[in-house]
């Protein structure tokens, strides 16, 4: 059954509890070549997640590839059913992962069809990727969830807690990673917009100038003039904006400002916000923290992020989470919590 908020708790609780008594370090020590590294940390971690060997996983499925026959893969996922869901290829400890090793990983996938996500693993770091349905060219080369036995969080475990085999649910973490993979390209996106201005953009700039009918000529010229100086520019009078609307002299700083359209796209792309809930939702630039808060009220806070030298933080509801950086993979972590959040504001 799929986990609820209650039941991912306790897993995760359970999760932690047997990851923390886990002597890792000692089995990667013991560990010096590929079959030692599967045989002490790559079963010893699915046995965490409590998949059993023959029942849940095998080593003897074979994939057809092409003109290459009988390739076996290294650790078939089945669930005790004829096709894997999950495909799993090893390296050993010592081995730092490649784009190579995706891609033979990535080959496997190809032609099982019914496996819907592939992980590559050394045994310390698991790359969880998915399959790409846009591209369907097999999966997505960059992983929506990776996990490091060497530094990980609560979050983490929470994430990795949804691969535990009497909960697993690949429709909800298809959904989930697709997600991720969406939010990961606003950036990209966003940056291709404005360093290849397109003929739309062009004519709502010439728009908002006043204009009325637009010629090839004055588009051309407005997109000579989208470039990092003017862009630079408008960001200067953004911020003087907001700091005039706010009149406190507090700059609010470009990864705050990522941070809130993170937090909002993620909240946007639940089906239980509607857009009047959306556009409730505003931020706060103060001086210790910047808050996301509905209605203009400080009191319907949703989550804080607290952005000092050497420490990025997020506080929900009272609890915080350390982040190593303000990316769009580290805050969707933290996406249920903050859907929570959210909707104990809004409504």
């Amino acid at each position: 059954m799929p986990l609820d908020s209650k039941r991912l708790k306790q897993v995760t609780n359970s999760l932690k509890k047997s990851l923390d008594n886990w002597d890792f370090k000692k089995a990667i020590a013991a560990s010096k070549d590929e079959t030692q590294t599967r045989d002490n940390l790559i079963h010893t971690f699915l046995n965490h997640l409590n998949y059993r060997k023959i029942d849940h996983y095998t080593h003897e499925y074979y994939a057809d590839m092409a003109d290459k026959k009988n390739r076996r893969v290294d650790i078939a996922i089945t669930l005790g059913k004829k096709e894997p869901v999950m495909l799993v290829e090893c390296k050993s400890v010592t081995a730092n992962l490649t784009d190579n090793h995706f891609r033979q990983l990535n080959e496997y996938c190809l032609y099982t069809p019914s496996a819907k996500i592939g992980i590559v693993t050394n045994g310390i770091i698991y790359n969880f990727h998915a399959v790409d349905t846009k591209q369907k060219k097999g999966l997505n080369p960059k992983p929506f969830f990776a996990f490091n036995l060497l530094a990980y969080e609560t979050a983490d475990i929470e994430k990795l807690a949804l691969f535990n085999h009497q909960n697993l649910e690949i429709k909800d973490i298809l959904a989930e990673a697709e997600d991720i993979y969406f939010l990961d390209e606003f950036d990209n996106a966003f940056c291709q917009t404005l360093s290849v201005p397109s003929d739309d953009l062009a004519k709502l700039i010439y728009k908002n100038m006043g204009g009325q009918r637009s010629s090839d000529k004055v588009l051309n010229q407005i997109k000579l003039l989208v470039n990092s100086g003017s862009i630079k520019t408008a960001l200067d009078k953004v911020i003087k904006k907001e700091i005039a609307a706010s009149n406190s002299g507090i700059i609010t700083t470009d990864e705050e400002i990522k941070a809130y359209n993170v937090v909002k796209t993620i909240l946007a792309m639940s089906s239980k916000i509607k857009e009047p809930q959306l556009s409730r939702i505003t931020y706060r630039d103060m001086k210790n923290k910047f808050a996301i808060i509905v209605d203009e009220n400080q009191n319907k806070n949703i989550c804080s992020f607290v952005f000092k030298e050497k420490v990025k933080t997020v506080e929900i509801n009272g609890f915080r989470y350390d982040l190593e950086e303000v990316t769009v993979a580290t805050i969707t972590k933290l996406k249920k919590e903050l859907l929570e959040s959210a909707l104990s504001n809004l409504y």
